[in-house]
């Protein structure tokens, strides 16, 4: 004989909260056109924790360690794709995406991938999370040197600048 598992139901008023909720929470975002990070311009970033991967003897290893790296992001156009990063290396041109409620930065190179996703939710007034990833690899050998690729990705906050 099979048992029976009753189901629990929702009531009428229930359902109208979590629509309520739901419709709210959309028509906020839709008012924005593309949340609140469509319309930021300019970003202060501080990445102070880092982890770091590398393979010795062919097995993956990750190290957690403290930093001070900072990026600025200015000129951003999520309209047009496009912003300035300046970093340790300079100002550099870079993609600029928004997608629900991140945004994302990209930079492309020869044998390499940095991305900084900020999210909209704020660590602390004017702060929002972020995270800085760095992916690279170039292909070469000197005698018994051999390299290796380099994995890292940081953690902190982007302070918005109006």
């Amino acid at each position: 004989m099979a048992m029976k598992y009753a189901r629990p139901e929702l009531g009428r008023g229930v359902w109208a909260v979590i629509l309520l909720l739901f419709f709210g929470v959309s028509a906020s975002f839709a008012q924005t056109a593309g949340g609140p990070l469509a319309s930021l311009k300019r970003l202060k970033c501080t990445f102070p924790l880092a982890t770091t991967g590398a393979w010795k003897a062919g097995v993956p290893e990750a190290q957690i360690r403290m930093q001070e790296m900072a990026l600025e992001f200015d000129e951003i156009d999520t309209q047009e794709a496009s912003a300035r990063v300046i970093g340790t290396s300079g100002p550099a041109h870079v993609t600029a995406t928004i997608s629900a409620w991140s945004l994302y930065f990209m930079d492309v190179g020869p044998g390499y991938l940095n991305t900084t996703t900020v999210f909209s939710q704020e660590t602390s007034p004017k702060k929002l999370k972020a995270v800085h990833s760095r992916y690279g690899y170039l292909q070469m050998s000197l005698g018994r040197y051999v390299s290796e690729p380099i994995v890292s990705q940081s953690y902190g906050e982007c302070a918005v600048v109006e």
